[in-house]
C-alpha cells in the first residue's frame, strides 16, 4: 500500500528540490501545507533525553504522517523539539481548515478553524495579532490600512492587517488574489512568493525580478528514484512555458550554496561555523532515495 511519494518541498537559493520517501497514498493524499514565520516570542519547552528533533525536522513529521490539520497539531504537541530558532507554525489541509501554532514555555498556543477569523499569519503570536488589528480602519480602528504608498515597509502587524484586508471579501481565493495579497506585504529581502492550492496538488510561484509565475503539478512529478533529487535551478527558469521541469541534481551544484545558507545563520540562530559542512552532508543524504 506504499509507492515513491513526494516528501517535502525545499526551497534553497539557487534550487528548488524535491525530498522522496515511502509513505502510503492515504498519508500523501491530506493536502497538508506548513509555513513557519519567525516570532521572537516562540519558545519549545526544554526537550526530553530520548528522541529529539528539531523545529525543521518536526515539519518533515507532520508532512509525514499528518492526514489532517488537526492530525498535525496532535503531532507538534506530542514531538520532543530541540530548536535552534524561534519559529511558529501555519498549518493548512485539503478541507480548508486552518491553524496556527505558536510554542511556548508552557505549551503550544493553538488557534484553530472557527478560532481563526482571519486565516493568515505573520511575524506575531495570532492572538496579538488579532487584537491589534482592530486598530485599523475596516477592522473597527481609524488607523489607515499601511498600503506601500503610505509605508513601503511595513511591520509583522501591519502586514497582518493588509492580508486581512486582502482575504476579507474572497472567499474561496483564487491563484492571482493570493499573489496579490503576498505583492502587498513583500519587502526588500522577498525572493519569491508562494501560492499553494492544496486540494488541487498544485503550487504556483513567481521569482524577484520577474512578472511571470510557474506551476508545480504534484500530479505530474515521476516518483521513481533518481540518483540525486530532482530539483529545478530558479536561475534557469522556462520563460516560454509555465511548467517546471525537474532533473537530478549534483550534489556538488548545490552543496555549496546549502553551505552559505547555513554559515549564515550564525548570525541569526547562533549556529557554529563549524557545524556547517556536517549538516550540508546530512542534509544532502537525507534527500537522496534509496531503493
Amino acid at each position: 500500500n506504499s509507492r515513491q511519494s513526494l516528501r517535502a518541498l525545499v526551497s534553497c537559493l539557487p534550487f528548488v528540490v524535491l525530498r522522496f520517501l515511502n509513505i502510503t497514498v492515504d498519508q500523501f493524499s491530506w493536502g497538508g501545507s506548513v509555513s513557519l514565520m519567525w516570532n521572537d516570542g516562540a519558545r519549545f519547552p526544554p526537550p526530553e533525553d530520548s528522541d529529539v528533533i528539531n523545529e525543521l525536522e518536526l515539519i518533515q513529521l507532520v508532512l509525514d504522517r499528518a492526514a489532517t490539520a488537526e492530525e498535525a497539531v496532535s503531532i507538534i504537541a506530542d514531538a520532543n523539539v530541540r530548536a535552534m530558532s524561534r519559529i511558529q507554525y501555519f498549518v493548512t489541509d485539503a478541507t480548508g481548515v486552518t491553524v496556527a501554532v505558536l510554542p511556548t514555555l508552557d505549551g503550544l498556543i493553538v488557534n484553530i478553524d472557527e478560532n481563526m477569523p482571519v486565516r493568515a499569519l505573520t511575524n506575531t503570536g495570532y492572538q496579538d495579532l488579532l487584537d491589534q488589528l482592530s486598530r485599523f480602519t475596516g477592522f473597527g480602528g481609524t488607523s489607515p490600512l499601511p498600503f506601500r504608498t503610505i509605508k513601503p515597509n511595513p511591520d509583522s502587524v501591519e502586514r497582518f492587517a493588509l492580508a486581512a484586508s486582502a482575504s476579507k471579501n474572497h472567499e474561496p481565493v483564487a491563484v492571482s488574489d493570493g499573489f496579490a495579497a503576498l505583492e502587498a506585504v513583500e519587502n526588500p529581502d522577498t525572493r519569491w512568493q508562494i501560492v499553494v492550492q492544496p486540494s488541487d496538488g498544485v503550487i504556483a510561484f513567481s521569482v524577484a525580478g520577474s512578472a511571470q509565475q510557474w506551476r508545480i503539478d504534484m500530479g505530474e512529478i515521476d516518483y521513481s528514484c533518481l540518483p540525486g533529487p530532482p530539483a529545478q535551478s530558479l536561475n534557469d527558469l522556462p520563460v516560454s512555458e509555465t511548467g517546471v521541469q525537474f532533473q537530478p541534481l549534483e550534489n556538488h551544484r548545490w552543496a555549496g550554496t546549502l553551505f552559505e545558507v547555513l554559515t549564515g545563520f550564525s548570525d541569526t540562530i547562533g549556529l557554529p561555523p563549524e557545524l556547517a559542512w556536517p549538516i550540508t552532508d546530512a542534509q544532502i543524504a537525507s534527500i537522496t532515495c534509496a531503493e
